[in-house]
């Protein structure tokens, strides 16, 4: 009976093959298509049956840190940590949690200890001065209340709406302290291209010499905010609206409004990269087949492009950049 019973415990074990690699495997599938609850869910039973890879460990932190359960995040991620003191992104991901903590003094040991490593690479080791300094400003020089607030709204919330909110506020308060997160929010390629381009804005009104790194559309830029002139990094943008005026205002008045408004939607949207290409006849004809695909009035590429005298295949392109950002820009 005894051999039996084992002979059936065998069997299980035969029939429910790799249940660890599965979950797991079922847990990354979650955590890429962002359904963060459904990805810890796998994660906690694949761990229930013994698997703790690092990769794993590693997956299950970046899920509390998207659904802001911050300091299970913490608890987790000092765990590894303490396995893995060499790696600078663990290090760089355990930072980045207590700075949404506001665990300012605990982050400035943690950067104090890892500095003292001669392993760092010279990138990690800037990184953590720049950090370091930062976190002695927030420790001494307190945000009041509020202020705290609506930064922990732009590092935690995805609510775009909120985000124009705090940046508008911003520009009545000292951003000193929290430079270091407006220049991250403008690298951060889950951050939308207008409200970006607002952050650069209060930037150069608040006359920052820094250098920092913008990126929208997979592109990146180095820009020192102070020295930004929009109107000259918007000159082509510019020619392309007074040549569509004089091409379709007369015609069209309505359609010439709309166009514009696309326009600048888009521009605004790019700043302070320029539409590319710089194909002047091209975006013109682009805004005079988005706009009447607005307007929901009949018109083809062919036909708008013998307008312009440019090829159809071309405004279909930008055509479709147009009409990208015009959704983004809805929120």
């Amino acid at each position: 009976m005894g051999r039996a019973n084992m002979e059936r415990k065998n069997e299980k074990i035969i029939l429910f093959p790799h249940t660890k690699e599965r979950l797991v495997e079922e847990g990354i599938k979650a955590l890429q298509a962002k359904r963060y609850q459904e990805a810890l869910r796998f994660f906690h039973k694949a761990e229930q049956l013994g698997e703790h890879r690092f990769h794993v460990k590693l997956s299950i932190v970046v899920c509390f840190c998207e659904l802001g359960e911050f300091s299970e995040a913490e608890r987790r991620c000092r765990m590894l940590l303490q396995e893995n003191e060499e790696d600078a992104e663990i290090l760089q991901m355990y930072l980045s949690i207590l700075m949404q903590l506001r665990r300012y003094e605990q982050a400035e040991t943690v950067i104090r200890q890892a500095l003292h490593r001669r392993s760092l690479p010279a990138a990690v080791r800037e990184h953590l001065l720049r950090l370091l300094h930062f976190s002695r400003q927030m420790a001494e020089r307190r945000l009041p209340s509020a202020e705290q607030d609506g930064v922990q709204q732009l590092l935690s919330s995805s609510d775009i709406t909120e985000h124009m909110r705090v940046i508008k506020q911003l520009e009545n308060e000292d951003i000193t302290p929290i430079l270091f997160i407006l220049k991250q929010y403008l690298l951060d390629k889950a951050n939308n291209p207008i409200t970006k381009t607002m952050v650069l804005r209060l930037l150069t009104l608040k006359n920052v010499s820094d250098v920092v790194t913008v990126e929208k559309f997979g592109q990146t830029m180095d820009v020192i905010p102070a020295k930004l002139n929009e109107r000259s990094q918007t000159t082509f943008a510019l020619n392309v609206l007074q040549q569509l005026e004089n091409k379709l205002a007369s015609k069209n008045p309505s359609l010439y409004e709309v166009a514009v408004d696309i326009w600048l939607r888009y521009t605004y949207m790019l700043y302070p990269f320029s539409p590319a290409p710089a194909l002047l006849d091209e975006w013109m004809a682009a805004l005079h087949l988005a706009a009447c695909q607005f307007q929901g009035m009949p018109a083809t590429a062919e036909k708008i492009a013998r307008m312009y005298h440019v090829q159809a295949q071309d405004i279909d392109f930008l055509c479709q950049k147009l009409c990208e950002a015009e959704e983004i820009s809805y929120f």
